[in-house]
């Protein structure tokens, strides 16, 4: 009897439990009905209008600086190192002198050969006087013609050798490090130290050959280095190479950029962004506005307070702003927050809307 008693308990609970069950998928039906049937809320966003703008057309690269002109100093003979007439890091002008080799056997050279033209110059005055009283045969005198010729040359050889053993500067620039100290000996060739002009610097980079239609000298370059962070150096293309390398398919180009300062030196990397030409009727968007699925992109812009959602191509970007170059025209307004829970043809409320001149807070007009 006790068994049947628990029985009509359990059956009880089964009731209650199937009746709640019944209810709540008839509520959870009736809300689902009347959501349907309303409308849903509209979505909050913020909204930018596509304005007209400048775009640059650039190509970025890589290259490295090179001195305007620049030379190793060597010797030209052999000698002993008696004068260094610069300092390291020094700028010194053209036929400065930057160093002197001992000279005491070619001023010795100079001076017997100037002796031996000057005696043949003598010799040569006499046999002419002579000459014209007869007492001199006329092939004497050509003789001795012959001989202060000669005597001529040994003084311009004497002279050019001890010339040599003076080393100037060939232009104005700046001094290296010195490989050398005063009384060292050195031979033909010896390195002693280098010279650059780097009152303007030469960045030497490669630029794919599909955009060789475009190069051209006078095209603005803004190059940087991580020694100066931000900072930026402009300069101008000035030479463009008249082949392209079959291996890497680029062109070499040359720009020059003033370094009056001298912070810039030979041989320093460099990035480069070559600036190919600009437009400034470009359509300009925010980057927030954009929304990429795949390779495809997409916009929303916003009419009437409805979304409507469009594919776009875009192009050249600068300071969080993209080029739009289908999708979207010159005062369409976009949506640039609130991305994340529209659909196609939801309605929006704008945020950013002053109620008393329909404003954007950006400064937009809200349509």
């Amino acid at each position: 009897m006790r068994w049947l008693i628990q029985l009509g308990g359990l059956a009880v609970l089964v009731a209650v439990v199937a009746a709640a069950w019944f209810l709540l998928d008839v509520d959870d039906a009736d809300q689902q009905a009347a959501g349907q049937a309303g409308s849903s809320p509209a979505v909050p966003v913020e909204l930018h209008e596509a304005r007209f703008g400048t775009v640059e057309y650039t190509v970025e690269a890589v290259g490295s600086t090179l001195a305007r002109e620049s030379v190793d100093v060597v010797a030209e003979v052999a000698g002993r190192i008696t004068r260094i007439g610069f300092e390291e890091g020094q700028r010194v002008a053209r036929e400065d002198v930057l160093f002197e080799l001992d000279r005491s056997r070619e001023e010795a050279e100079l001076r017997e050969a100037i002796a031996q033209r000057d005696d043949a110059q003598t010799k040569l005055r006499r046999a002419r006087a002579l000459r014209q009283d007869g007492d001199v045969p006329q092939s004497q005198v050509d003789e001795l013609v012959t001989t202060l010729d000669s005597a001529e040359a040994r003084v311009a050889v004497a002279r050019i050798r001890l010339e040599e053993r003076t080393i100037r500067a060939p232009f104005d620039g700046v001094t290296g490090l010195r490989e050398i100290s005063a009384g060292a000996y050195v031979t033909p060739g010896t390195r002693l130290t280098t010279l650059d002009d780097l009152e303007v610097v030469r960045l030497d980079f490669a630029v794919p050959e599909r955009f060789l239609a475009g190069l051209q000298p006078g095209l603005r370059v803004r190059a940087h280095n991580v020694a100066f962070g931000d900072q930026g150096f402009d300069g101008l293309v000035t030479r463009v190479g008249s082949r392209v390398d079959p291996v890497s398919r680029s062109v070499r180009v040359q720009a020059e950029i003033p370094n009056q300062d001298g912070r810039l030196r030979s041989g320093m990397f460099m990035t480069a962004r070559l600036v190919l030409g600009e437009r400034d009727d470009a359509v300009l968007i925010p980057e927030e506005a954009l929304l990429s699925e795949g390779a495809r992109v997409y916009a929303y812009l916003v009419t009437d307070d409805r979304a409507r959602r469009v594919e776009v191509t875009t192009g050249q970007r600068r300071q969080g702003m993209v080029e739009i170059l289908e999708g979207v025209s010159q005062g369409d307004l976009v949506v640039t927050a609130g991305l994340q829970r529209l659909r196609d043809g939801a309605v929006v409320n704008v945020v950013n809307r002053e109620a008393d001149n329909g404003r954007l807070a950006d400064g937009s007009i809200a349509r």
